[in-house]
């Protein structure tokens, strides 16, 4: 009777040892699936085609020089600033193109502002199509903000990535794309709950700076 126990508690042990294996195997897969592809699934960049108008979300590296470059290459004769009053975007839009050809979106201070008031400016300017333009590591927030925004409408949207120093292959290398990396899933958690706005990106910010930047 004895040694049945002990066989019996032998081969629990192995079990749990099993069990330990596999969920250490699960865990090393789902790390490295992670570091492989978390990149990757941020950056959204679609072939441009011609369109109404082109948005550019203000405030990021390259986005109104590609805003700026689908205009001369023909894409559409519009382009809306959306928070066009941050770095001074204002300006510099008007030095490149005709004053006419520029909507100055004021409002917005989140992505999803940005959709909520560009919806509501090209509706008034009878837009049905535009390519969106933000930074590369920011379309995959801008997509989804925008479609959630646009999802009872018919208004054809392409997302088109203006180009960075951003890696998205081999983000972990990189202490500043570790941070961006982060910052972009934190945030996309953040607006699935509501979360928007300047005071949540100085909270996020703080929290970048004392864990990846000290």
């Amino acid at each position: 009777m004895f040694s049945i126990i002990r066989r019996q508690g032998t081969l629990s042990i192995k079990k749990r040892k099993k069990i330990r294996k596999r969920i250490f195997f699960i865990i090393v897969l789902l790390f490295t699936f992670f570091l492989l592809f978390a990149g990757r699934f941020l950056v959204v960049d679609e072939a441009p085609k011609a369109a109404d108008v082109i948005v550019v979300l203000s405030g990021g590296e390259g986005r109104l020089e590609k805003a700026y470059e689908l205009y001369q290459s023909g894409y559409a004769r519009k382009m809306i600033v959306s928070n066009g009053l941050a770095d001074n975007l204002w300006e510099s839009t008007i030095r490149l193109l005709p004053r006419k050809s520029v909507i100055l979106e004021r409002k917005a201070d989140s992505t999803y502002e940005s959709a909520v008031y560009v919806k509501k400016i090209m509706k008034k300017h009878k837009y049905h199509s535009a390519l969106i333009v933000s930074s590369d590591y920011h379309m995959r927030r801008v997509k989804y903000n925008f479609s959630r925004v646009y999802k009872d409408s018919d208004t054809k949207l392409i997302y088109v990535a203006s180009n960075t120093t951003y890696d998205p292959k081999a983000w972990w290398l990189s202490k500043h794309n570790v941070g961006i990396t982060i910052s972009e899933y934190i945030k996309i958690i953040g607006n699935t709950f509501g979360i928007y706005g300047n005071d949540a990106k100085r909270k996020l910010y703080q929290y970048i700076e004392v864990f990846f930047y000290e």
